[in-house]
């Protein structure tokens, strides 16, 4: 999904295999708009204010918004 205007673009680095898919983004997201399943995390960008609790959670720095 497009980045909505005015809004920062939500990206989850996968194909360097960064993301270890432990789900501490999902569990500090205060708007619950982050997914995981065993393949994949999505977010929800109509719900997500890029307040980037996310970024500072992801151990592996795996999350960039901008």
């Amino acid at each position: 999904m497009p980045a909505l205007s005015g809004k920062k673009s939500l990206h989850i680095e996968s194909s360097g295999q960064l993301c270890i898919y432990c789900g501490a983004c999902v569990g500090v997201c205060p708007l619950n708009c982050i997914y995981l399943d065993e393949t994949r995390i999505t977010f929800d960008e109509r719900i997500c204010t890029r307040c980037e609790i996310c970024v500072k959670a992801c151990p592996v720095g795996a999350i960039e918004i901008g």
